[in-house]
This record gives C-alpha cells, structure tokens and sequence, in this order.
C-alpha cells in the first residue's frame, strides 16, 4: 500500500517557482557579497594609502634610507631582558613588521640578516630565509645550547657549516662536551677564511668530570681569526695573527687545563698577542725545571684571575711580557700575588718600565709591601683598588708623599693621574655613629682625602678619581660632601653599573662576546621557566617551535 502523498498539479507549480527564486535570489546574494568584499577590499586599500600618506608626513619617514640602515642596525646591539613565558622576536623581524618602508629597508639590508642564534631564535625556516636574505654578507653564529635534538644537528651541518667560509664570528656554548665534540669534529679538516672572532664553551656542570682530549680545528686555515675566547679546553688553533686570547674557568667541577696545553696554545700566536685574559684554572706543579718563559714582545695588557694561580702556575715563570702596559690582578690570594709583586720587583728596570695601569681587585695584600714595587713601576699613570681591602697601598702613598713634601724629593709614582675604586660594599647614612661622632669622617673617606692633598702638595695632583661598583653612588654622595667641607677639589666619575669583574680596558672589544653570553644566559633561564610551568615541573621542548615569523 503507497502512503507517500502525492502533490497536486498546482502545488508542484508552486514548489518550482519557489526554488527558482530562491535559485536567483542565492546568485544576487553571491553577487552581492562578491561586491561587498570588493568594496572592503577597495576601503582597505583607500585606507592603506591614507596611512601611507600620513606616516611620509612623520620626520622619521624624511630619514633616508641608509641613515634607517644604520639606526636599524644599531638597534640590534641593545639587549633587552626577556620576560614571560615567550622568546621575543629578533629585533630585525619586528623592525621589518612596522610599515611598508620599513619592510623595504630591512629587506633590502643584508647586514641586518647576517646573525644567527640557533636554537635560540631561529628555527630552520628561519635559518635558511635568513641566509637567503643576508646573500654573502659576513656571518655572526652563535651554536648552542640545547643542541641534542637531531634535526638541530642535521640542520647545523647541511645547511650551516657548508657556509662556513662566510662566518665572521662564531660562537659555540654547548650543555655538555659531547654535544661540544660533536661540533668541533665538524671544524677539524674546514677552511674559515673570514672568520675573525671565535668563543668555544661548554657548561657541563653534571658530567664534566675528567680533562678534555686535546683537538685542532681550521686545518685548512682562518688567516684573518684575531680575537679567542676559550673556556680552559685544549684546542689547537690553526696559524693566525691572534691579538687578543681568553681562557675562562669551566663551569661545575674544577677541571684545571694543564700548563703544557696552555703554552701549545700560546707559543703559535706570541709574536701577535697584544691581550691576554688567564682567569680559568691552570695546573702548574709540574714544571720543567730550566724551562724558559714564552716571549709575548707585544702584549700590551695581561689579567690574571685567582683560579689560575691556585693550582700553583706562576704567571710570570711562564711567559714573559716586556711592553706591558696595562696589568690587572683579580681575586688573588697573599701566597699568589707575592711572588708577582716579587718579580716585579726583582726585575726592574728591565721589565715593566711600560706599564701604565695597574688594576687590583678583591686581592690579599701583603701588609709588608714596600717601596721598591712604586719604584719599580714609576711610569704608571692609573691605579686601581678596591676600597676597604688595599688600604695599606693607599697608606704607603700617603706616607710617601708625606716625606716628599718634607724632604722635597720626588714622590713614588710621579706619573699617577687616575685613581680608581671600586666600591662593592658601603654603608649608608651611618645611623649607628653616636651624635658626638657625626663629624668624624670614615677612614677610608678621610685617608682618601690625604692622598688627594698631599697628590696637589708635592705637585702630582690628581687629574681623575673613578668610582666603580654597585655602591659607587653612595660612596660618591659622601665623599662629596667631605671635600666640600675639606676645601679640596677634584674631577670624579662615577660608573655604578660597571662591575670589577668586567676587564674595563677589554670592554669595547668584549662587546660580541657578551652579547653572545647574554642570550645564552636568557635562553637557559627561558627554558628553566618553561620546565617549571609544566605538569609536575615537566615541559616538553621541540625544535620546530623554536622561533616563529621572519
């Protein structure tokens, strides 16, 4: 039995003339909305170049185009904290995203292309939009950490160290030594012939544990490598003209880099070296007896740091400075720093008659130290201290010039025209001096105002005193006033960001490296977070969400 209705002659009439309009009525809404689209399309458009007219009415956009080159290009040394859970996107990105000018000028710029910090902010579209964009401009490299992912690696090694005769500047900051080795095993049999500026460390905290096999890297050669930054690892360097050599303490376990290694690595380069930095750990109790000092004729500045010395090498039984001008001696013990303050006096007039600037920082003085160091350095102009622990240096150039001002002889370090402190610790406003004693002036106060009166007495004022260190603004505040009321005047500068620890003569050519040390630091502190705001402290990392847009 067939229940389906059936519809009448009239109503199916019905049902066709309703679909055909419902049919024309579908095509006028099509053709409405394409018409609608084109006209937000065309008000986005009018917009766009409203925009456009206005933003060339802006004194910036009167810049021209080279001018913005080098503005966008300075704008990348500025280093910004990173905040929140997120990596910031480079700089040379977000400058590129502005405006349609902007975009033409970043683009247009290689300089503005030519670093690359992997994982840090570039992933591999990233790595190879930016080779592509930077075309054979000098590269900056900065590898690492966090380089165990495979696809890090294959990415490194096809698409990176084949363009390796293009790097300017490498810098290699790996979590552990394999992932260091694994990398160094790729610059064995390679040629760098651009590269200037190289930085290899490892931070290994867990498994460094034992010393680091010896290895040479650019067997083919790097002519132009200057400047080499090295965490105490035995590596070879090819035959360069390197000016500038750095040797810093690993991190976690002390693992001394032993004296033969050093001098291998110092012997090839001593006719060009100009800056030596010894502040990573030395093994020196097996000496050859006999053995005579590498001849560095151009060294012109030499910092030694406590690590090097504890493990008994002695600096100046090793190598041999004759043209030092400027010396600073960081964190030695009284057992260390007296046998240099030995030599140096032992050996003048011969050796240093150049030196000029002398620089202790946190060491144990000798409370024996006498008169025939000055003598021995009579040539030097500036003289570095920190305030509290080398009060007897300051003591024995009060009391000198005391005597040449009596006897009218000339005073020890004639020369002297700079005095820097620095002040790491100073206690403000005093609050626990009684009532009686508020006149009474700090003892480091009042000894540094005999020294700058009696400098202005026996003709040897002081052109400049520095103050450096976290507390250097305070310090300043009430040493300023003590010379008010002394009647005493004197040019002061004050740097209350600049730590001891910075080499202040090192500064402007320890720019790259910090920079490199800075995202690095950002980075493992990014990673730390994102550990800890996963499940249970856990978070899972994954190269492919490294870096996002270019």
């Amino acid at each position: 039995m067939n229940l389906t209705p059936c519809l009448s002659e009239a109503a199916q009439k019905e049902q066709e003339e309703l679909t055909l309009q419902i049919a024309a009525l579908e095509v006028k809404r099509q053709e409405l909305t394409s018409g609608l689209n084109h006209v937000d399309q065309t008000i986005r458009s009018l917009q766009s170049r409203v925009a456009q007219i206005k933003n060339e009415t802006v004194p910036i956009s009167c810049l021209p185009s080279d001018v913005l080159e080098i503005i966008f290009d300075e704008s990348r040394r500025v280093l910004f904290p990173w905040a929140g859970f997120r990596r910031p996107l480079p700089i040379e990105v977000q400058l590129s995203h502005v405006c349609r000018r902007w975009r033409q000028v970043a683009l247009s710029t290689p300089s503005l292309w030519n670093t690359l910090r992997v994982p840090i902010l570039h992933r591999e579209s990233a790595i190879r939009t930016y080779l592509q964009r930077c075309n054979q401009c000098p590269l900056s490299v900065h590898l690492g950490p966090q380089l165990s992912d495979r696809r890090i690696m294959d990415v490194i090694t096809s698409v990176l160290i084949p363009r390796i005769g293009q790097f300017r500047e490498l810098i290699l900051d790996t979590q552990d030594r394999q992932e260091l080795y694994s990398l160094l095993c790729h610059l064995v049999n390679t040629a760098a012939p651009c590269l200037e500026r190289l930085k290899i460390t490892s931070s290994d905290p867990a498994r460094g544990q034992g010393s680091y096999p010896p290895i040479e890297i650019f067997k083919q050669g790097a002519p132009l490598l200057s400047d080499v930054r090295l965490s105490a690892l035995p590596i070879t360097l090819p035959e360069a003209a390197v000016s500038t050599l750095h040797f810093d303490p690993l991190p976690g376990p002390v693992i001394p880099l032993p004296r033969s290694h050093l001098l291998s690595i110092i012997t090839p380069v001593a006719s060009s070296l100009t800056v030596l930095c010894l502040k990573g750990f030395v093994s020196g109790f097996h000496e050859e007896p006999g053995s005579a000092p590498v001849v560095l004729p151009s060294l012109r500045e030499l910092v030694v740091h406590g690590h090097a010395m504890i493990h008994g090498f002695n600096v100046f039984r090793n190598i041999s400075a004759p043209s030092l001008r400027f010396f600073t001696l960081n964190s030695l013990k009284r057992q260390a720093l007296s046998p240099i303050h030995k030599f140096m006096t032992r050996t003048s007039p011969d050796q240093f008659r150049s030196l000029r600037s002398l620089h202790y920082i946190d060491c144990e003085m000798d409370d024996d130290l006498d008169i025939y160091l000055p003598h021995a350095t009579s040539g030097l102009t500036h003289l570095s201290v920190s305030l509290g622990i080398h009060t007897h240096l300051m003591r024995l150039l009060s009391n000198s010039d005391k005597q040449a001002a009596l006897h009218r002889t000339v005073p020890l370090w004639p020369h002297l025209r700079t005095l820097t402190f620095h002040v790491a610790a100073w206690s403000q406003g005093r609050d626990d001096i009684e009532s009686d004693e508020e006149d009474e002036l700090p003892p480091a106060i009042a000894l540094l105002l005999d020294v700058i009166r009696l400098r202005k007495t026996v003709g040897t004022e002081l052109e400049l005193l520095r103050l450096e260190g976290p507390h250097a603004r305070a310090f300043h505040d009430e040493l300023s006033l003590a010379l008010i009321k002394s009647q005493l005047q004197v040019n002061i500068e004050v740097l209350p960001g600049l730590s001891p620890d910075n080499d202040s003569q090192l500064s402007s050519s320890g720019d790259w490296a910090y920079s490199g040390q800075f995202y690095g630091s950002q980075y493992r502190t990014h990673l730390y977070r994102k550990l800890q705001s996963g499940p249970h402290g856990q978070h899972h990392l994954h190269w492919g969400s490294i870096a996002r847009g270019t």
